[in-house]
Order: structure tokens, then sequence, then C-alpha cells
């Protein structure tokens, strides 16, 4: 969730239009979410979506539940940490870009809850629909100036997760 917002505000600064429509499961904390976020240069009719052009996927579960949803020739960011590579099943030549975001996470924030973070950073190298100075400005605005460590934490993240999207982009974009 706190993924799609930040995309949202960074577009907002740079003038777009974007729908943010979140779903929480039962539980608010441990059930699953997932959120759809559009970004447009034009004026959007609905938050409703028949099918994504891109899904970031944290969790095995997620993929199962959403890569059926994703267009034919769209993008799938998949943490490779918790997903295996053999649960996607899509022969339509989905791009792929496959990121260790929880390891990752771990080892540059110290949390896995940066895990987001590196997915983001990923995503971002890939698709660049805003500037990644755009979405580390927004989020020093939107974590309390009195949390710099978990502000520094979570650009560091974001910017190990662009580095590992622009490998994954440059020769292993995968096609299914």
């Amino acid at each position: 969730m706190f993924l799609g917002d930040l995309l949202c505000r960074a577009a907002l600064q740079e003038g777009k239009c974007v729908t943010y429509l979140p779903t929480y499961g039962v539980a608010m904390r441990g059930g699953t979410a997932n959120c759809v976020v559009t970004i447009s240069d034009r004026e959007i009719g609905s938050p409703l979506l028949d099918g994504p052009e891109v899904a970031i996927i944290l969790n095995e579960p997620s993929l199962v539940k959403f890569q059926p949803a994703v267009r034919p020739g769209g993008l799938i960011v998949a943490n490779s940490s918790l997903i295996l590579k053999d649960v996607f099943n899509r022969n339509d030549h989905i791009r792929m870009v496959w990121v260790p975001a929880t390891e990752t996470a771990r080892e540059v924030a110290g949390t896995e809850r940066a895990a987001n973070m590196v997915a983001l950073g990923a995503f971002l190298a890939a698709e660049p629909i805003v500037s990644v100075s755009s979405v580390e400005t927004i989020l020093r605005k939107v974590i309390p100036s009195h949390r710099k460590e978990m502000v520094e934490k979570n650009l560091a993240a974001i910017r190990v997760g662009l580095e590992k999207g622009l490998t994954c982009t440059r020769g292993s974009l995968a096609r299914a």
C-alpha cells in the first residue's frame, strides 16, 4: 500500500493524473492487501481496471492470484526471495523482473519491511513512469523528520532496487 501511495504522490507532484484504489483482506495486519494505481497524462475516467499493464508482486500467493490479470506484453516485478520462478506460468510475452527484494532489504536496510522499496526501485528501472527524485522527495515528506534513519534506509533500498532492476532490464529481462 505504501509503495502505491508513494507512486501516486510522486506522479501528482509531476503533474500527472492518478487514481489509488486499495483493497484490504479480512485482517488489516497479516491479511492480504493490494492496491490498484493508475497513472496517466490524461484524465482518468474510473479507478477500476480490467487488466493492469504492470504488477509489483511481493509474495507467491499474490503471484498466483494476480499474474493472470496482467495484460499480454505487460510487466511483472516479482520478489524472487519469496516466489519460486516455477509458479510463473504465462506464455504471452510478459516481461519479468525478478529481484530478491526481501533479501536485499534485509542487507541494505536491516529489515524485511523495506522489500517494497527495493521492488519500487526495480520497477522504476524497468518503467520510469515517475522520476526517482520525485519518489525521494515524497518519501522525505511522508515520513516524519524525526525518523530520519527510516527515510535513509528506505532511500537506500530504492537505490539498490533501481540498480538491481537496471541489471535485470539490460540483459536478463525474461520473456515467457
